[in-house]
């Protein structure tokens, strides 16, 4: 899922937890430079709130469809089935628009309370859902989560680049993830290690840290070899399929030595040797 900024601490979650619980509050507490508008995310970051609570508060929710046929059985229309006979796509139901035009009052006051970061979205999603089935509030948020959820579902029939680049932006997170698993097995081990909470943050933070360290330091060349090769647009097509994420370069194991003299590394030198 995407992650709200490098500036903030990331939030260890129970394996009793679902993913899709914190998506609003990741894109919502988030205190970086980058502000998304935009929030992608696999299935797993797929619930019953997630399309309405992003789009009340100015968000896009776009998760990658890994079967967007199948999506078609969550379309909704606001109007009676017997409209949509001579339409392309049925709608697999009918929405219930007089019941959140009544529920009006009590979906503004949990968008205020959100607001106000007096309740976050993981403790309103288990609120919600130990509501009864037919308490009026769930039902219409619900209800309201599947009219973005349908209009989301038919832009990306409608226009398949949305999906596309879902799903490029998935591939990026995966291979942060994929370097996180490098990091993880250079010390011989293949997830989180420690045995109280505080051992596992720290383990946590630790592979963030080095991670950070070499997306910057790729990043960093990339900027130079970019300045360096600005007209040459061979060069700096190769440098497109290139990613900042890539550690094949970089030696996990061994000895190293770390000087104090804090002597500058010349990322310009070091380009000259690159064969692209």
């Amino acid at each position: 899922m995407i992650r709200a900024g490098a500036t903030r601490p990331t939030k260890l979650i129970g394996a009793h937890e679902h993913e899709s619980h914190f998506v609003f509050d990741i894109w919502y507490g988030n205190t970086s430079d980058i502000q998304p508008t935009v929030i992608t995310g696999d299935m797993h970051s797929v619930n019953k709130a997630n399309f309405a609570l992003l789009h009340w508060f100015g968000g896009e929710f776009r998760p990658r469809f890994t079967n967007l046929k199948k999506e078609l059985d969550n379309v909704y229309g606001s109007k009676e089935m017997s409209s949509y006979q001579n339409v392309l796509i049925q709608p697999a139901g009918q929405l219930n628009r007089q019941l959140i035009i009544e529920e009006k009052d009590n979906i503004d006051r949990v968008i205020a309370t959100l607001a106000l970061k007096e309740m976050n979205q993981s403790t309103l999603v288990r609120k919600l859902c130990s509501l009864s089935p037919h308490n009026n509030t769930r039902k219409a948020i619900f209800e309201f989560n599947k009219l973005i959820r349908s209009i989301y579902t038919l832009k990306c029939i409608l226009n398949p680049k949305i999906l596309l680049d879902v799903h490029r932006s998935q591939n990026r997170l995966e291979s942060y993830h994929t370097l996180r698993a490098a990091i993880a097995k250079a010390g011989g081990r293949k997830a989180l290690v420690g045995r109280t909470d505080l051992e596992i943050e720290i383990s946590n933070q630790c592979g963030r840290l080095i991670a950070g360290a070499i997306i910057y330091y790729n990043a960093s060349i990339h900027s130079c070899f970019l300045d360096t090769y600005s007209g040459n647009h061979k060069k700096l097509k190769i440098l497109k399929k290139s990613s900042p994420v890539a550690w094949q370069h970089i030696h996990f194991t061994g000895r190293f030595t770390f000087y104090s003299n804090k002597k500058q590394i010349d990322i310009n030198k070091l380009i000259e040797n690159i064969d692209l």
